[in-house]
């Protein structure tokens, strides 16, 4: 299969050579052909062009367009009417009720200076009361007469192509780090979207047009390079449902999977939990998926007895256990470093824990827990196909030797141009140079291990907290909680997330006595603490637990940085004393005094303190 050198290059052959074919899918529902919608490659076409047209007339070659859609076919056709039009794509949540995300989404319009939001008819009021609500000012564009007229005139047709971009020029600015104030827009490029596709299709074994797809939203990196451009790269289809439509009721993406035979489907780690949970043995019965080929597992750490679970629950379904694919990514390289799929079982090792402490891989043959019952099991994440992997010591940069972990460095075309409007994250993360003078490497912040050429990921030294697909930031936490007490003023607090078996978020904050409100003493710190765990799973949409410390409890540097991970140990080793605390059921297994295992990476790399 011949390849473009840009992804809208590669998709204006597919417009031309298969204009018939069915470039997007959207259901409300797989088990009814009623509630499907679709776009073949010459509709896809015609819309995104006239929508571009309308989009040139008003805004420069460059500037940043803001898309908050649902999911659907009005995404996509925004999307590439950007690329068209030569303006950059910034997918985002749509706003809701949240505070944390309504003030993350104002922080994203705000950093990429989009000049417009893109948006459909039934989104727009939202839209402007958010805008409202925060202070923004934007235009508006509603897009849905352009995918409303589906058919391709005459004009459509006898319209010239939109020239192939430059590859230099960028596609879309990927909002996955940085915090509520100072988000971060990862800059891909078309050269590193291209050269993306390109590695991927064959990561995956394509080597020509495929079905795609699944639930991820637009704005998250697996569903838009995942699930829309890698399919459209190739040729094949993007077949599409809502998240909404997933939570609701998870068997609804494996009867898409079934209904449209998709070849790759993908799905972070708690995805394929809910599925082992919730989808009865009667929908298992009637479900084939013995064509499912790939089911990636990646986006938040893949556990083991998930891989095994999924895997054995789904046989009856037709399920081969070599489709299940763990893998590993992150937007910063457009998405896939390297994926565990070469037609065989994913890898599953037990390790002993307590070299693992002190980052040394030493597997188990005679696999045991350890005396305090805890056996860790890494499950490989395959191979990098593609862009070259180095592991270092984020201390000294000294490229480590397998079986020592250390970060997780990436080098290759695939890796992106860098963060937006943000010249000095940019060199530290994406100009990387080893001890021996090595250039060039993204520094991903992950800690990972080599072993037997293949990786695998133990933990984090980037502090964003994923939970169940989601980012979340620690000094944000941190800082919604002392705005919320007077007691809390002046003193220092840790989020970080503890696996219970997905991953929960524990707040530890140093605590100090204030007036008591009409309550006795010693009942006050219990008060705020079931007050402030109710605060704050509201404000960011995630349970968090809270554990209210004495002051100078939670560990810092010399020069007063707040070392998470070493209060985040302090935590499962039960050496804290809480004055009060309201943790979740889960994290209730992990109050003081009770063995609780930790990740198999808890401690900073050999050096010092990361972070």
């Amino acid at each position: 299969m011949e390849l473009a050198e840009t992804f809208t290059g590669q998709l204006l052959r597919h417009v031309r050579d298969r204009p018939q074919h069915p470039a997007v899918v959207f259901t409300e529902d797989p088990r009814s052909p009623d509630a499907e919608s679709r776009l073949s490659y010459g509709q896809l076409h015609a819309a995104a062009t006239r929508l571009a047209a309308r989009l040139r007339a008003e805004y420069q070659p460059g500037s940043r367009m803001l898309l908050l859609y649902p999911s659907g076919l009005e995404f996509v056709v925004a999307f590439v009417a950007c690329q068209y039009a030569g303006l950059v794509a910034v997918p985002a949540p749509e706003p809701d009720r949240h505070p944390y995300r309504r003030q993350r989404l104002l922080g994203i319009m705000r950093n990429s200076t989009s000049a417009a939001v893109l948006t459909t008819d039934s989104r727009a009021s939202e839209v402007h009361g958010w805008m409202e609500a925060v202070g923004a000012r934007l235009p508006v564009v509603t897009t849905d007469a352009e995918t409303e007229d589906r058919e391709p005139t005459g004009r459509d047709l006898a319209d010239p192509s939109p020239d192939e971009p430059r590859a230099e020029a960028l596609s879309f600015l990927q909002y996955t780090s940085g915090s509520t104030a100072a988000p971060r827009g990862t800059m891909v490029s078309q050269r590193n979207l291209a050269e993306h596709s390109r590695m991927f299709l064959a990561m995956l074994g394509i080597t020509g047009p495929v079905s795609i797809g699944g639930w991820l939203p637009m704005f998250h990196d697996m569903g838009l390079v995942g699930h829309v451009v890698t399919p459209l790269f190739s040729g094949g289809t993007s077949v599409l449902m809502s998240p909404t439509s997933f939570l609701r009721r998870p068997g609804a993406w494996l009867t898409l999977i079934d209904r449209y035979r998709l070849y790759m489907s993908a799905a972070p780690n708690f995805g394929y939990d809910m599925c082992v949970a919730r989808v009865s043995d009667e929908e298992i019965r009637q479900l084939d998926l013995s064509r499912w080929t790939v089911a990636i597992n990646g986006s938040e750490p893949v556990q083991a007895h998930t891989v095994e679970q999924f895997t054995r629950r789904f046989a009856a379904a037709g399920l081969r256990p070599e489709t299940v694919c763990p893998g590993y990514g992150l937007a910063e390289a457009t998405l896939a470093v390297s994926l565990e799929w070469h037609r065989n079982r994913p890898t599953v090792i037990p390790v002993e824990a307590e070299p693992l402490t002190r980052h040394v891989l030493r597997p188990l043959v005679d696999a045991r827990p350890d005396a305090g019952g805890y056996l860790p099991r890494l499950v490989g994440s395959g191979q990098a196909a593609g862009p070259e992997v180095r592991i270092v010591d984020p201390q000294t940069r000294e490229v480590l030797p397998e079986r020592t972990v250390g970060e997780i460095w990436v080098r290759g075309p695939s890796v992106a141009e860098g963060y937006w409007a943000a010249p000095e994250a940019t060199a530290e993360t994406f100009a990387a140079v080893t001890a021996d003078g090595e250039s060039g490497f993204l520094r991903t912040g992950d800690l990972g291990v080599l072993h037997g050429d293949e990786l695998y990921v133990t933990g984090r030294i980037k502090e964003v907290l994923v939970v169940f697909g989601r980012n979340l930031y620690p000094q944000d936490i941190e800082a919604e909680a002392r705005a919320y007490h007077e007691s809390l003023v002046g003193l220092v607090g840790a989020a970080f997330t503890i696996p219970v078996p997905h991953e929960e978020v524990v707040l530890l904050h140093e605590y100090r006595p204030g007036k008591v409100d009409g309550d006795r003493a010693d009942e006050a710190p219990r008060r705020l603490a079931d007050a402030l765990q109710l605060h704050l799973s509201r404000a960011f949409g995630a349970a968090v637990s809270v554990v209210l410390v004495p002051p100078r409890t939670i560990p810092r540097t010399t020069s007063g940085k707040v070392q998470r991970h070493r209060a985040r140990q302090l935590f499962l080793d039960g050496a804290v004393r809480p004055v009060a605390a309201n943790l979740t059921t889960l994290a209730r297994r992990c109050e003081v005094g009770t063995r609780y295992p930790a990740e198999p990476v808890a401690a900073a790399p050999a050096g010092g303190a990361v972070g």
